[in-house]
Formats: structure tokens, sequence, C-alpha cells
């Protein structure tokens, strides 16, 4: 028997879980290394006092029976998993405290059209526009066009309306100014201003609610331990606590193993990379020439942010089935740049899913946040912050709290429990400046492409294709096509 061909996935986020498992699927002996001691890390949440908060998911699209992200589910041999959908007369509540102003998002097209032109009425001939072409560009995007078979190899990597921003298209269709920060709202779910964000990757955001929303039962921890279950029945082998300090390469840059920080060697035939492209750059000195490398480190990150996490004894109304952004005004492009103080929001706030039975919530809120603002205790690390940035951090909850409360008063009970800051997202994230995302997807910025260089080595996570569970999936996805033939996946996925 021919012996089978060896892979290595280095990350063990949603891009580099969903790689393994395919690479698995089709006959490939795979290793997956982690840097952190738990897979999934920033997904799976945690839990105090038996109360559990989800952490990078809150609710996502594409969940319903034909959704995207269900047949990926399906394909990756998971079933039909338990879901929590959101309310449809509302999902999304956002509210302007300058005017008292409240726009409730319904889930479907034709209905969010109604509730958007209804709360804007003089402008019920952009919100349709707006709607027609958010759906349009989701319909024609990378993302399901990959998914349909429409699209092969290079070709599903970039979309035409790339060079379009979302703010350059609002403002061709109304002055309004609280409509386009109704219709910008989603971008503090993928830390891009509007000024920078192309519009289609807004729309894979929008329109991908326009049919279902959902979050997992069990959040986001629930879809890790689906993943760990997967990847232990398909053999994969899974290293954590244990990062790559080197990709190995022969004298034609070709991937032959990892040499891992404790000395360790792996060999493989190939590798998909899914760590953000700075550390990449960190592991891959012997592969790239300098210019590429420069460019790796040049790459700007996403936003940064705080995470407020808080304990509700009966669930506050306001969250039951939908999720809350509060802003002072309408102006949202200070939140990007880390310019505004936490207690000046806009906050996101969600509910995160809880056992059958419990009557308490776990309530997380996300605040804006720049890395400056904690970079004098950059030299630090976790478990070991000085008392100074302990001192911080129960200043910046205070003042968070009394903001979230004279705008919401619904949240006068929650309790808060834990905070995290970009530090905090640094460390957890290995993003050089707390970047939520991965590195920024906007009109001017070229992100690094799945294939590379090296003719074995491929790179996938949320800064190749696109933010989000979905955009890091699909980058999974693309990677393993150019390793198994793109028209191979199609072909399974048919039948899923």
């Amino acid at each position: 028997m021919a012996e089978k061909k060896t892979a290595a996935v280095i990350g063990a986020g949603l891009a580099g879980l969903t790689s393994a498992l395919i690479l698995a699927r089709n006959g490939y002996t795979v290793t997956l290394v982690e840097k952190s001691r738990r897979v999934g890390l920033t997904v799976r949440g945690f839990s105090r006092e038996g109360v559990y908060f989800d952490t990078g998911l809150h609710y996502t699209g594409g969940l319903g029976e034909n959704g995207i992200v269900s047949r990926y589910l399906r394909y990756l041999g998971f079933g039909s998993p338990e879901l929590v959908p959101f309310a449809d007369d509302c999902f999304d509540e956002i509210r302007f405290a300058d005017t008292g102003k409240t726009v409730r998002l319904p889930i479907g097209y034709e209905r969010m059209t109604g509730a958007l032109q209804a709360a804007f009425p003089e402008d019920a001939e952009a919100v349709a526009a707006y709607m027609r072409a958010a759906r349009d560009g989701f319909a024609k995007s990378s993302l399901l066009r990959f998914f349909l078979g429409a699209q092969n190899g290079p070709d599903a990597i970039q979309d035409p309306g790339d060079a379009v921003s979302l703010s350059a298209y609002l403002e061709t269709l109304t002055a309004d100014p609280y409509l386009r920060a109704a219709l910008s709202m989603h971008a503090l779910l993928y830390g891009v201003s509007p000024e920078e964000i192309p519009f289609t990757q807004h729309a894979y955001v929008t329109a991908s609610y326009f049919d279902s929303v959902h979050n997992f039962a069990g959040g986001g921890g629930a879809l890790i331990r689906a993943f760990e279950r997967r990847l232990a029945e398909e053999n994969v082998t899974v290293i954590t606590g244990n990062g790559v300090r080197r990709i190995l390469c022969d004298g034609k840059r070709r991937v032959t193993g990892l040499a891992l920080e404790t000395g360790e060697t792996i060999q493989a035939d190939a590798c998909i990379c899914t760590t953000h492209p700075h550390a990449l750059a960190a592991m891959a000195e012997d592969l790239f020439r300098p210019v590429y490398l420069k460019r790796l480190r040049s790459l700007e990150d996403t936003a940064s942010a705080y995470m407020f996490f808080g304990i509700s004894e009966t669930g506050p109304e306001c969250l039951r089935g939908k999720n809350l952004f509060l802003c002072r005004g309408p102006e949202l492009g200070n939140a990007f740049g880390g310019r505004m103080a936490p207690e000046d929001g806009p906050f996101y706030v969600a509910s995160s899913p809880q056992p059958a039975g419990s009557a308490k919530s776990g309530i997380v809120v996300v605040a804006p946040g720049g890395f400056d603002q904690v970079a004098r205790w950059a030299a630090s690390s976790r478990g070991r912050r000085p008392p100074g940035y302990a001192a911080f951090k129960e200043g910046v909850v205070a003042r968070v709290r009394e903001a979230l409360v004279r705008q919401c008063p619904e949240l006068e009970a929650v309790r808060f429990v834990d905070a995290a800051t970009p530090l905090t997202m640094r460390d957890y994230l290995d993003a050089p400046r707390g970047g939520l995302y991965g590195c920024k997807h906007t009109v001017s910025q070229f992100n690094p492409l799945p294939l590379t260089r090296s003719p074995n080595l491929w790179l996938a996570g949320q800064s190749v294709i696109a933010p989000g569970l979905m955009g890091a999936m699909i980058s999974g996805f693309l990677a393993c096509g150019f390793l198994l033939g793109h028209s191979t996946l199609h072909e399974e996925m048919a039948w899923t």
C-alpha cells in the first residue's frame, strides 16, 4: 500500500480546525499545531460562577436548513447541530441616545426592508437600493460562488466590488447620518470602519442575516467541542501548548515540516498556515523573500476592543432573542481608530446561551478600544499583570457600567464579574495590537492570498478571505481546494 500523505496545519482557530478536518476526510495524515493550551480558544468561551460567556461567537447567519454554514458543517460530519434561533421580529436593536431613535431589524429580506423603511420613511428608496445591493453582493460574492462551485481557484478570491467602500456607497444613497449609521452598524462585528471596508465585505455580514440568525445551543463552546469530537474520529493528531518556531523548507522553498518551540520536528508533505500574518512572517524567514516578509509585517490590523462580562440573575427582556447596539449618536468612525474612551461607546451587547433550566444570563458587552490605551503594560503577560493594570481595569469597568446603564436602564441589575482589554486580546489572539479579526480587509490593503510562492504551503484564516465564522471556514475550504482540487470539494459538497 502507498504511504499516506502527511499534512500540517498551523493554528487551531476555526480556519485551522476546518482545514484539518477536510484534509483528514480526504486521506491525509494530519497534525494540527496550536500555540495555546486549547483549540478554538477565542471561540469556545468560558464560565464564571457557573454562567457561560460566549467570546468569539455571538450569532451568525447561514445556519438555516439550507444555509451555507449548515452545508459546511454537514460536510465536515457534524450532522445537524442544536441551534438557538433569534427572534424573527427583531434580532438586532439599534438605539441612538441623542435622539431616542430606535431601529429594529427583523429576520428576512422583505421584513428588514419594511422595518428600515418604516424607521426612515423619507429614504424608502435608499433603503430598498441598499437591501438589493447587499443581497446581490452576497449572492455574487466569492463566499457563495465558491460554495456553489461557480468559481475555482484564484477566481474565487477577489470581487470587483472590493474597490468601493461602504461609506462611499452609502453617500450615493442618503444624506441621513442615522440611516447611514444603521446600515453601517455591523461594521462593529468585523472591526473595520465604513470608510475603509469594501461594500462587498460588509454585504457578507449583513446579507447573511436575511434568511436566518442563530447561535449554537451551548454557544461557541459547543461548536468547538463538536470539532474536537470530529478531530478524534478522523484521527487528527492535535498538539497544543506548543507553537511553531520555524517552517522548514528545502533548497527549492518547498515546505518539508515544522520545527516546534519545544525542539520537536514534524515532517509534512503539505502545510496550511492559519495564523496571523505577522506570526507567519516570524516562522517563515527562511521561506519567503524579504520584500514579502516586510509586506506581511506591515499589514494593518482590525480594531481592538474591551469586553465586559456580567451576570443577570433572570435575563433582561431587552436581550431576549436579540442583541443591542447602543450609540450616543450616528458617528461610528472614531470607534475603529482606538481614539474613543470605551465608555463613549458604541456598545454591542449580547446574551450567551445557557444550559436548559438556567434562569441566569451571561451578558457580554463589547466597547471600542485601542492598544495605545494599555501599551504601558505591554511587557507584562497573562496572569502576571502589575497592580496598576488591575486598577485601570476596575476604573474602566465602573465607567462603562455607568454609561451602559444610562443608555439602557434595563441593564441596571447586571453584575460584572470579568473584563478583557486590548492587551488581553493581544495575548489570546496572538495579534500584535489586539486586533479582533486579523488583518483589515480594506479598499486599499492587499491581504495575503491562499497561494504562496512555496508550492506546498497555503494560507487560511480571517485575514485571507473575510472575517467571522463564515469567512474563516470558507478560507479553509479554499486553501484545501488548492491541495485537493476545488472540483473534488464541490462534488463532495453537492452530496451534503
